[in-house]
């Protein structure tokens, strides 16, 4: 006779393995630890707090008074230096200390800006020479590329002698707002 087969869940056996059961017991609940007390740690971060906030003021105080201290040497050098660099100049001699403009500077230029018939005309102060009407047209399609020509042909380039187009474009915009 056949054995009947046995009716189960359709977990099987393997190889000498049972199943897992169905319900893991828990994990023990962490003994609970009583809360800190927050007043005795909150008075040492309120000293360091109060700490913090006077040398924060202190370093700024010696801050201002080293500045103040830095700005009063520089008076002192500098009224000391202009006698001599003014005898330096009548003699005609270099001076050696550094102070006002330094070398890189270029040198200033004014210009006399005004308006024409059919433009307005420009010059550098001082160089009659240097006097030009920049007509309307070239104005209106760019300011700035009609100053940089003029100052590159009359003063010098860019490179050489600074942002001196930049002055004459205000000084032409200036003009133009005046003129409308």
């Amino acid at each position: 006779m056949a054995k009947k087969a046995k009716k189960g869940n359709g977990k099987a056996k393997v190889a000498g393995k049972t199943a897992k059961p169905e319900a893991e017991p828990k994990a023990q609940a962490k003994p609970r630890r009583e809360a800190p007390d927050l007043d005795t740690l909150r008075k040492p971060v309120l000293d360091a707090n109060a700490g913090l906030t006077k040398a924060e003021t202190e370093a700024k105080a010696l801050v201002d008074k080293g500045l103040a201290l830095v700005a009063q040497a520089k008076g002192q050098y500098h009224e000391a230096l202009a006698p001599y660099r003014d005898a330096c100049r009548k003699a005609g001699v270099d001076c050696e200390f550094p102070g006002g403009r330094s070398e890189n500077v270029s040198h200033k230029v004014s210009f006399i800006v005004e308006k024409a018939d059919k433009g307005i005309r420009v010059m550098v102060k001082g160089k009659p020479d240097t006097e030009e009407v920049i007509p309307l047209a070239a104005l209106k399609a760019s300011i700035g590329k009609a100053a940089y020509a003029y100052t590159d042909k009359h003063v010098g380039p860019r490179d050489r002698v600074g942002n001196k187009g930049g002055t004459l474009g205000n000084r032409l915009r200036a003009v133009m707002a005046g003129k409308k």
